[in-house]
């Protein structure tokens, strides 16, 4: 978001409160830190987004060309059943955000930890409907954790040698003193793709199956 005013700030956004996509670019990964460059066509985001209360917290990229995969970077499967977000179980998070809690610095290459997976209602505030917490997946820090700028990161799982997409970063909890100060044993919100998959599909056609 380019703005915090009030139209901005609660349901459906307009298109002049999200920042251009002429701002943007998007770098994948490669053998020496960044590969192939794509320029972004436009940003999707979900219909009922609330910026305030950080709920329908999804968006999609359509690029402006085809991306070629490589080694390392290639596609990441969708999940398809609730199975896959089982309480306790390891998850893999990544992200280019700040290396410490104090976040003084930006990561200068890739970073990655685990998490584990706990109950949504660990990650429910009381401003949220209750029936909010179908959408969310949260985490819980290990001495490792998401921290500002990993937004938009993803928790990954492998599954019957797949990887899959389980969440996508959405807020984080901060120390309430020093509100940027990341917590590494604090739980940790990420939107569930696996709520959004009927939201995901009317906009990509011909999704592959897993």
């Amino acid at each position: 978001m380019k703005s915090v005013k009030p139209e901005c700030i609660g349901y459906s956004p307009a298109k002049e409160c999200y920042i251009s996509e002429k701002e943007f670019s998007i770098y994948l990964l490669g053998y020496q830190r960044f590969g192939q460059k794509l320029e972004i066509k436009r940003f999707i985001p979900h219909d009922r987004y609330h910026h305030n209360l950080i709920i329908n917290d999804i968006a999609l990229i359509e690029l402006t060309q085809p991306l070629n995969c490589s080694t390392e970077a290639y596609p990441i499967c969708l999940p398809t059943k609730e199975e896959m977000y089982k309480e306790n179980q390891k998850l893999f998070v990544a992200g280019w955000g700040w290396n410490t809690p104090w976040g003084d610095q930006s990561a200068t290459k890739l970073r990655e930890g685990v998490m584990q997976q706990v109950s949504p209602q660990n990650c429910m505030v009381e401003e949220l409907p209750k029936e909010t917490v179908n959408q969310f997946q949260c985490a819980a820090g290990t001495n490792q954790s998401i921290c500002v700028g990993d937004s938009g990161s993803s928790t990954f799982i492998k599954f019957k040698n797949r990887f899959y997409t389980l969440g996508v970063t959405s807020n984080i909890q901060t120390d309430e003193e020093f509100p940027l100060e990341c917590i590494p044993t604090s739980f940790s919100t990420f939107t569930k793709v696996l709520y959004f998959s009927k939201w995901i599909k009317t906009h990509v056609r011909d999704l592959p199956e897993p």
